[in-house]
């Protein structure tokens, strides 16, 4: 993979967008489409089905989050559309003229604006990517799950 085909699934703060769940080409929102479609028009008979296993009768948000998991609003906030719409890294980055944040001479820094443990995971993320390199660190990424 080229330098900036990872740049572009790796997020400056380290998080691996090619497989969050709100982007549109992630294995989750896939995935969240063809379950969907696979259930086709069950959701007349989950009334049914709750007689028998009361589980199925949180089927209407089931379905909700099903449709919300299939749709992938986010291209990344390389793009400037993140889910995580408070997080100053991505300005910050820009303004830096820096890809990732370990890259700037100010790393580690306190204008991520990110909560506290999003905080030292960006920071985490950074340091690994600038001890091993960018595309050791994405396929060691890629062998662990997303969340």
């Amino acid at each position: 993979m080229h330098y900036a085909e990872m740049v572009d699934q790796v997020a400056p703060c380290g998080l691996d967008c090619g497989r969050c769940l709100d982007n549109p080409d992630s294995a989750i929102c896939g995935l969240s489409q063809r379950l969907r479609e696979e259930l086709g028009g069950f959701s007349a008979l989950a009334e049914r089905f709750a007689k028998m296993d009361p589980a199925f009768g949180e089927y209407p948000a089931f379905e909700r989050l099903l449709d919300r998991l299939g749709k992938g609003g986010c291209t990344g906030c390389r793009s400037g559309n993140c889910l995580l719409s408070g997080c100053g890294v991505k300005d910050c980055v820009r303004e830096q003229g820096v890809d990732f944040c370990h890259e700037c001479g100010d790393f580690p820094c306190n204008k991520t604006m990110l909560p506290p443990a999003l905080h030292e995971r960006w920071k985490q993320n950074n340091e690994r990517m600038r001890e091993m390199g960018l595309e050791v660190y994405l396929a060691e990424a890629r062998l662990k799950p997303r969340y």
